[in-house]
């Protein structure tokens, strides 16, 4: 079983192929167990409610999804000063890294990133090269989890996930 954590762009993706969210939700708890933190969830209840997916309120959908798919409080991470000051540890190495976006910028990735690494979880899924996943962030956080002697989670492309989600979905006939 992998302990995985979705950012926040996984979310928009799924809420537009809802055919996967269906598949991910069937595979909890059988393949994996989906953590989310109050950051992830505050992101998603930022969507302006005018937006439309076809009927229904992006927002609403959106937070639907995170709900169905963090089922139990426990896998609703708590945010903690560890978090927080790995969180600017990596910021500074990801300056030091020539890493271009503002902290602001970075701020909600960085906290991701930090909680499944605080949390040990085995996977984060993010569709977000850009940020998160670029090659200064990738070297910041495996520089300042070398020092403190702590292991990265894997980082999975939403691509690379959703293949993997269809491949062991057939193994229990979704």
């Amino acid at each position: 079983m992998k302990r995985i954590m979705l950012d926040t762009s996984v979310y928009g993706r799924l809420v537009e192929d809802i055919g996967l969210a269906e598949k991910i939700g069937l595979l909890v708890p059988k393949e994996y167990v989906v953590y989310g933190i109050k950051t992830i969830r505050e992101e998603l209840k930022d969507t302006p409610r005018k937006i439309r997916l076809k009927e229904a309120s992006k927002r609403l959908l959106l937070l639907r999804i995170y709900d169905s798919l963090v089922r139990k409080d426990h896998h609703d991470l708590k945010y903690n000063k560890l978090i927080e000051t790995l969180a600017e540890d990596y910021f500074k190495e990801y300056k030091k890294e020539k890493g271009s976006l503002s902290n602001e910028e970075m701020k909600n990735d960085l906290i991701i990133i930090a909680a499944a690494t605080i949390y040990q979880l085995d996977i984060v899924v993010s569709d977000d090269e850009r940020s998160m996943f670029s090659s200064a962030a990738i070297k910041a956080y495996s520089s300042v989890n070398k020092r403190y002697g702590i292991e990265n989670p894997a980082f999975s492309l939403y691509l690379e996930f959703k293949k993997e989600v269809i491949r062991r979905s057939f193994r229990y006939g979704t």
